[in-house]
């Protein structure tokens, strides 16, 4: 199975800055190699876990997109969203992109299933309260986010909480 961490780990390993989407407990925030880690979800629960494992990172409890169209051009070293973009609907990800790109000075990096794969909700990490914001709301192809210029560098094989089998995919837009 892939690690995304580790993708996100190794893409600031000197020192770079980091901005984590749709962080949901910051899974990638520990042990990191920078003091300069914002992690924005909209979940205050997950939040609140971020900050008990990590509590020098900045959190910032806010809709991604939101968060992130108030942020300078060329801002920030490194931004990830691991397992966020399918929690928002097409139109909604395909603009937090076009943002992503804006804001980073030098990589993106994104995990996702392949194609849409339903996530009903339920209390993710034993997690209870922000069930709403576990809903699967769109589905990313290959070829989709290829022709957004981000490039495959990972797919893999899972199993989701319905015990059905679906692809992971990770993918970096280097600028």
């Amino acid at each position: 199975m892939i690690d995304p961490y580790n993708y996100v780990r190794e893409a600031i390993s000197n020192g770079e800055s980091l901005l984590s989407l749709c962080c949901g407990i910051g899974n990638e925030l520990g042990g990191l190699n920078t003091q300069e880690v914002t992690a924005v979800d909209i979940a205050p629960q997950y939040l609140a876990e971020v900050h008990k494992a990590c509590p020098r990172v900045n959190t910032v409890c806010s809709d991604s997109l939101v968060y992130i169209k108030k942020q300078p051009a060329n801002s920030v070293d490194v931004i990830s969203n691991i397992d966020g973009i399918e929690h928002l609907t097409k139109q909604a990800g395909l603009e937090l992109i076009e943002q992503m790109k804006r804001v980073c000075r030098k990589k993106i990096l994104l995990f996702t299933p392949e194609g849409y794969v339903r996530n009903e909700p339920h209390n993710a990490w034993g997690i209870e309260g922000a069930n709403e914001f576990q809903i699967h709301k769109s589905g990313w192809k290959v070829k989709e986010l290829e022709g957004l210029g981000f490039k495959l560098i990972a797919r893999d094989s899972g199993i989701s909480q319905h015990n059905e089998p679906y692809f992971t995919l990770m993918f970096v837009y280097e600028k």
